[in-house]
């Protein structure tokens, strides 16, 4: 984060905030629930489900091609937002944390993640996807939410077995783990390079990679 501080590259910025987010997120709601002990803590999972996937929404905006995908973005995430307050104001009858939500952003986020990596392996210059910033990043996202998907689903229906709550503290903490160390094998990516001699910037990959040509 500090080596990648100065940077101008949109995306990385929508990630490092995306991160500090988490950071206080996690602060406020261990201290709402461990220190103070109030169950307001939930309005605040809730919240953060809304933010993560604006985050996840608007890099991957930033990040794809032109193109239908990137067109539907915008109105997958008006509608989203538009589903959870709904489902939250109206259906929501414990107030507690919305599971059925959680799953229906993990299933858009995985959809777009999908699309994104197929649209570069379409690409003729394929070879260099993995030595991208963006690559890893959505490689992490994708990771992340399969890894929770059903996990979020069941939390409704399990959240009383203590047995679950286990498994769950578990799971989640292992795939934000994986998620950080993706995300910082991301942040080590150079978004451009320099070199002597001639260079050719290929524009159908991300990040305005570059790959050198001998004289």
């Amino acid at each position: 984060m500090l080596f990648k501080r100065n940077s101008k590259n949109k995306p990385l910025r929508v990630v490092l905030f995306y991160v500090f987010y988490c950071i206080i997120n996690e602060g406020i709601s261990f201290y709402l629930q461990s220190v103070v002990h109030t169950p307001n803590f939930i309005i605040l999972l809730n919240l953060f489900t809304v933010l993560e996937y604006t985050f996840f929404c608007y890099f991957l905006y930033l990040i794809f091609p032109k193109g239908y995908v990137k067109q539907a973005i915008p109105f997958l995430w008006i509608a989203f937002i538009l589903f959870a307050l709904a489902d939250y104001v109206f259906f929501s009858k414990t107030h507690e944390f919305d599971s059925f939500a959680s799953g229906i952003e993990a299933i858009i986020v995985l959809l777009l993640c999908m699309a994104y990596l197929f649209s570069q392996v379409r690409t003729n210059n394929n070879l260099l996807i993995y030595s991208t910033f963006n690559f890893w990043t959505v490689i992490a996202f994708f990771i992340y939410f399969s890894g929770t998907f059903f996990l979020y689903l069941m939390t409704d229906k399990m959240r009383v077995s203590v047995s679950f709550q286990k498994m769950y503290f578990v799971i989640n903490i292992s795939f934000n783990i994986l998620k950080n160390v993706l995300l910082s094998v991301a942040m080590m990516m150079k978004l451009n390079a320099t070199a002597k001699g001639q260079k050719k910037i290929i524009p159908d990959l991300d990040d305005d990679l570059l790959i050198y040509q001998k004289n």
